[in-house]
């Protein structure tokens, strides 16, 4: 993963990428949001392909065919990332330095080249994925201190019998954001 400055812009070119974060075949823009002071706007994209707001469901599909290929190492990754967001505090910068931080330090904690087998399974790899998920769950942490859906939905993945219409369910609740 490379991570870069923010050269991408949105909405007629009035709002430009805080930071950038580029894979083999994606890349996730962090952009200033609207909802608090340190609030952010995450969007990614694959090659040459639209710019979208990634969701819950995205990530939550993804691990389930990761699940499907080798729980085991699914599940330990879901518990390193459910560490991440049970430990993730709310925003108080969102500038460059910040993010990278974040990302870098968090990669480097739950040592991140263990899950690489899991690659083989689903669409994201998982490098991808935690940068997403660590986004996400900042986000939510940021804007809301209550926050739970991220939190409820890997507690959900992680049950021995879990109900997969249920985690589909409270993966794609909500509304639209950007």
């Amino acid at each position: 993963m490379e991570i870069r400055e923010g050269t991408k812009r949105i909405e007629n070119g009035t709002k430009q990428a805080i930071i950038e974060f580029v894979f083999a075949n994606y890349v996730i823009y962090v952009f200033q949001g609207t909802l608090s002071q340190f609030d952010i706007l995450i969007k990614y994209k694959k090659d040459k392909k639209r710019i979208r707001t990634p969701k819950h469901i995205h990530w939550v599909v993804d691990i389930l065919m990761k699940m499907q290929g080798n729980e085991t190492l699914t599940k330990q990754y879901l518990e390193a990332i459910q560490n991440c967001w049970n430990t993730c505090v709310p925003l108080t910068n969102n500038d460059f330095d910040t993010l990278k931080a974040l990302i870098e330090d968090g990669e480097e904690e739950i040592d991140i080249e263990q899950y690489f087998d899991l690659n083989a399974f689903g669409e994201y790899d998982v490098e991808f994925l935690y940068v997403l998920m660590e986004l996400l769950a900042v986000q939510e942490k940021t804007n809301r201190v209550d926050a739970y859906m991220f939190g409820k939905i890997i507690e959900e993945l992680l049950e021995t019998d879990r109900d997969i219409f249920k985690i589909i369910s409270t993966a794609g609740f909500g509304g639209r954001r950007g």
